[in-house]
């Protein structure tokens, strides 16, 4: 059978600095990011049954983990304050990939794949 996976986007703004970085982003700027997320069942089908019948996850849910787990946190900050690690689009989009599989897994649900626009031209992913 062929796995069936949902994706749901989102944006947030921030600001950082690459410190030692030769280029411009050495100095304090910020971006509007925009976070794809794409899950699947582990099993690759769909819920059963119960209100979310026919579904990977429920939209909604998969809102309500994301704005909680990462958008409530890094939205509107500076990016540098909140992480312990250089704040590349790599860096955030390999730590977003490990705090939602660790949030989803319970759900038998995983991270297939996340990518993370820096700006409308360049983006950093994690694909399973």
């Amino acid at each position: 059978m062929t796995a069936i996976s949902v994706t749901k986007i989102f944006k947030f703004d921030a600001a950082h600095f690459l410190p030692e970085h030769s280029g411009k982003c050495a100095d304090l700027h910020g971006h509007t990011y925009r976070l794809e997320v794409t899950v699947a069942r582990k099993d690759g089908g769909l819920v059963a049954e119960g209100s979310s019948a026919g579904m990977v996850l429920d939209f909604g849910d998969l809102k309500t983990i994301v704005q909680r787990e990462i958008i409530e946190k890094v939205d509107h900050k500076m990016l540098n304050d909140i992480f312990p690690f250089r704040t590349t689009a790599e860096n955030m989009v390999i730590h977003f990939y490990e705090v939602l599989e660790q949030q989803l897994a319970p759900l038998g649900v995983e991270v297939l794949k996340l990518r993370l626009w820096e700006t409308q031209t360049s983006f950093a992913e994690v694909v399973k």
